[in-house]
């Protein structure tokens, strides 16, 4: 088949879960397909890796992404009924560029990734098309708005609503839709049980995370973006609410936040000595293999957890909360440990703190779980099913 794969972000180098997704789709499609891939560069340094993602493309085209046009375009349409992500990401130059590629060349099928891109294509009516939402925004949104705190709260609400909206509405312009998980595509069947909805979960570089020989030291781990509102908040609530416990208990542990653009109110955690926040990092297979236990004590946020698969599958113990494991198909207590309040998360930890026997037990079924579900391979497998099914579905249509 040929494909226009639109992404939103460009997906390299992948260290984000949206780009982690959309790299992976393009590298395991490439076996099969052609494709053309589109994406906004946020950079003039991304136009130096886009041959970390040609060998897997027939044709790759940035379109530039201007942030204060964006910020500017929001602020324009402040009370539209569409959610301002659309128009923050809505460019004349991608519809353009759009236009013209669907003008050339004769698609089998047009995959967008993430709402905030389904615009661009909905006048496509003569095309196959698949929107991969990833996971439920609304759902994301909606969590926020009951953690928010501050006064972005009545924006973060009307965003909520007018995503819940538009997620539902935009997708029947589409032959199908994907999530990352059962978790998120209920949330959305609950809204409107007519949608076309399939799972294709996020996976695991099976290759590249692997459990490690390298001597641990008493040492937590949290990792992920960390100027996105789920990963600060999970954050600052361990720190405040469940790490005291934990020091009370054992005094020689120490908490790593590793992952790009934390806030200042983060790093000023560190004068505590008690907490490392280190922001970029080249590699981060270090710190999980030196990590005795990965928390992921999240309140917020949707979809299936790339941080969790990515220390399950280094064999590194996950305590996470229901939140944090709701999209991954584990057995609680034996694959990863779940607990929602402080003193019970701490006390999970702790145990694992204290038990190696449990720590290498708990390591190793979640290593097999990432194996078995979680492989990339065979979730663009997935994808790829969907791609044949709403092929032949209309073209039984067409001829009938």
């Amino acid at each position: 088949m040929k494909i226009l794969f639109l992404g939103l972000r460009f997906p390299y180098p992948p260290h984000r879960g949206d780009k982690i997704r959309s790299y992976n789709f393009i590298k395991h499609l490439a076996a099969k397909h052609s494709l053309i891939a589109v994406f906004f560069s946020e950079s003039d340094g991304e136009i130096d890796v886009v041959k970390h993602i040609k060998p897997y493309c027939e044709l790759v085209k940035l379109v530039p992404f201007h942030k204060n046009i964006a910020r500017l375009n929001s602020m324009l349409h402040l009370f539209s009924q569409k959610p301002l992500q659309i128009w923050y990401w809505y460019s004349h130059q991608m519809q353009r560029t759009i236009d013209e590629l669907v003008d050339k060349y004769d698609f089998d099928i047009i995959h967008v990734q993430f709402f905030r891109m389904a615009r661009y294509v909905t006048k496509f009516t003569q095309y196959h098309k698949v929107l991969d939402l990833g996971d439920a925004m609304s759902l994301n949104l909606h969590r926020r708005a009951t953690l928010e705190k501050s006064m972005a709260w009545p924006m973060v609400k009307l965003e909520e609503l007018r995503v819940r909206r538009y997620e539902t509405e935009i997708l029947k312009d589409f032959d199908m839709g994907t999530m990352v998980s059962a978790f998120d595509r209920d949330y959305l069947l609950s809204l409107d049980d007519s949608l076309n909805l399939e799972v294709v979960p996020m996976g695991v570089d099976l290759e590249y995370f692997q459990p490690s020989d390298v001597q641990y030291r008493p040492q937590l781990l949290f990792t992920g973006t960390m100027n996105y509102f789920p990963n600060y908040d999970a954050v600052w609530y361990f720190y405040h609410k469940i790490f005291p416990y934990i020091k009370q208990a054992r005094p020689d542990v120490t908490f790593y936040v590793v992952g790009n653009d934390p806030l200042p109110k983060l790093k000023r955690l560190e004068s505590n000595r008690d907490i490392v926040v280190t922001g970029h990092v080249p590699e981060i297979r270090p710190y999980f293999a030196q990590s005795v236990v990965f928390v992921s004590p999240l309140r917020g946020g949707s979809g299936i957890q790339v941080k969790n698969l990515e220390a399950m599958a280094m064999g590194v113990p996950v305590v996470t909360t229901s939140v944090g494991a709701a999209g991954i198909e584990a057995t609680i207590g034996h694959d990863l440990i779940v607990a929602d309040e402080p003193k019970e998360f701490a006390a999970k930890v702790i145990q694992l703190l204290d038990d190696p026997n449990l720590r290498q037990q708990i390591g190793q079924n979640g290593r097999r779980l990432v194996e078995e579900k979680y492989n990339w391979p065979d979730v663009v497998s997935r994808l790829d099913r969907i791609y044949e099914q709403i092929g032949c579905v209309k073209s039984e249509y067409e001829f009938s």
